[in-house]
């Protein structure tokens, strides 16, 4: 009698486990592997269609997929390393209470690299014992972001959710998001700034983003001035080769990756670590956010909420404020820069004693070179990070780019429309060259510019990064889906006129600087 007891106990416990699996919110049902057509059969016909999906969420290892509403289709993360062998996919839906899933067609027919670079696209089945619904899965090569909000994303911070998921892992995070960009903010395609937080909107939260950094937060860089999604990324790996990784305003990882904003296939975009003024400086002292400012040139109509003033020499130029050590006197540090800029040719001596004095010559050489290699039009006044470092109450400039999408040839000559192949204005670095800045400054130009010349700026590395930048693109079958989305036609990226314009930049560069030589 006991033990019949207590086989029944067990058997309602057991039935009470399966009605919470069954109708309680944890239950995840797997994506079962194919069915055999004669079962679907059977399932349609004792069933009815549901005029809406019964499934709006996929994980893949407790990640989100990627969901595109308007399509009814799941992106899911499976990277580029698989070959022709698929590997071991699981993928559930979270909360779909009595409802079931299975394949419909067979993945594994196909090649896994074939499929991921084709964007074939794949049938689920969902049913419940009244209803059944179909939706799609495509295979992508690239992790997939996605970013859910209940209000209108603009200039001003929304709560979100955001979602990571690769192959590598992923994450969930409370989130707010806003747009981001300037002349890029007329396009449909928006790029956009996630900051992570732990529920309220002033409370950081840093996360592991594989391939980019622990952070807290991002930035999705759609690339509408650059058609091929190459040039931002190839920017900042070129400048990774010639700065250091730990100083203030270096390099940043970039990763490739396909997002999606409230269940919108939004394309392919490039994701960056965003700069943050205080962790940036630290990274030269603990005590620089107390000692140094740093200031963005920019374009006036494009100036935000930031505090700026004009740049003296050009019209419809800033320079906006992203760190005082006092905001007593915000501008301070930059009244030295300022005055370089304005002192004129009859001011020689002046000019060269203060530069001298205030100007960290490397850094302004490293950053001359690049923007004369990388052909950068819009990174001198725009995009130029100005550093005012003062330590033992010495001020010292340092430079750094930003937003480095209008480089590689972008630039055209305007009387023959061919990619142009001169200098970039930047004053303050042309005129201590010209006047030769100390008697050393042209000599230190030349001996910087040939072992750069040697390491970085050769066509066979620019070549070689275009190559992985094209694969990553091409074989994941992200820029296809980008080009169809935004341009209505199934491109292929191809980095060709970039690596093209490199071969005859570098070359017209080595006259110029055997120029300054003579």
């Amino acid at each position: 009698m006991q033990k019949t007891k207590l086989l029944l106990s067990m058997l309602a416990l057991t039935a009470l486990l399966a009605a919470v699996v069954v109708f309680g919110s944890p239950y995840a049902p797997v994506v079962a592997p194919l069915m055999d057509i004669e079962a679907v059969w059977a399932i349609e016909d004792a069933r009815v269609e549901s005029d809406a999906p019964l499934v709006t969420r996929l994980e893949i290892n407790g990640l989100p997929l990627g969901y595109d509403a308007q399509a009814n289709t799941f992106y899911c993360p499976i990277g580029l390393e698989n070959g022709e062998v698929w590997p071991d996919i699981e993928l559930t839906a979270p909360g779909a209470r009595g409802v079931r899933l299975c394949f419909v067609d067979d993945y594994a027919y196909d090649w896994c690299d074939e499929a991921v670079r084709e964007g074939y696209t794949y049938q689920i089945l969902a049913y419940t014992d009244t209803a059944f619904s179909y939706t799609q899965i495509v295979f992508t090569g690239l992790p997939v972001v996605s970013i859910h909000t209940q209000e209108e994303i603009g200039d001003l911070d929304v709560s979100a959710q955001a979602a990571f998921a690769s192959p590598e892992g992923g994450f969930e995070t409370n989130a707010t998001v806003h747009l981001r960009g300037a002349g890029s903010r007329a396009s449909e395609k928006k790029s956009y700034k996630v900051d992570f937080v732990h529920g309220a909107k002033d409370s950081a939260a840093v996360v592991d983003v594989p391939g980019i950094a622990r952070t807290d937060g991002l930035l999705l860089l759609a690339g509408v001035m650059d058609s091929t999604l190459m040039r931002e990324r190839l920017s900042w790996d070129v400048y990774a080769m010639i700065a250091e990784a730990d100083e203030p305003y270096g390099p940043r990882a970039t990763r490739y990756a396909e997002v999606f904003v409230n269940d919108r296939y939004m394309g392919c975009y490039i994701l960056m670590e965003p700069v943050d003024d205080v962790r940036e400086l630290q990274k030269r002292s603990a005590s620089a956010p107390a000692t140094d400012s740093v200031y963005r040139s920019a374009q006036l109509q494009y100036a935000g909420d930031r505090p700026y003033v004009e740049n003296p020499v050009r019209e419809g130029s800033i320079y906006e404020l992203h760190h005082a050590s006092s905001q007593a006197h915000a501008f301070d540090a930059l009244d030295a820069y300022l005055t370089l800029e304005q002192l004129g040719e009859e001011e020689e001596e002046a000019f060269e004693a203060l530069a001298l004095d205030v100007i960290d010559r490397e850094s302004m050489l490293r950053y001359y070179l690049f923007v004369q290699a990388c052909g950068m039009s819009d990174n001198v006044y725009n995009n130029l990070y100005v550093i005012a470092a003062r330590e033992d109450g010495k001020l010292t400039y340092r430079f750094a780019p930003w937003d480095m999408d209008l480089t590689w040839g972008r630039f055209k000559d305007a009387e023959s429309g061919e990619a142009y192949h001169g200098l970039f204005s930047f004053g303050v670095a042309q005129r201590m060259i010209d006047i030769d800045a100390g008697g050393t400054t042209r000599e230190a130009l030349v001996q910087m510019w040939r072992s750069m010349r040697e390491r970085v700026f050769r066509v066979d590395v620019i070549a070689g990064l275009i190559d992985g930048y094209t694969r990553e693109l091409g074989d994941s079958g992200a820029y296809v889906r980008d080009a169809l989305r935004w341009r209505g036609e199934a491109y292929t990226p191809d980095g060709y006129e970039i690596v093209a314009f490199a071969g005859e930049h570098f070359a017209a560069m080595d006259a110029m600087i055997d120029a300054c030589a003579e």
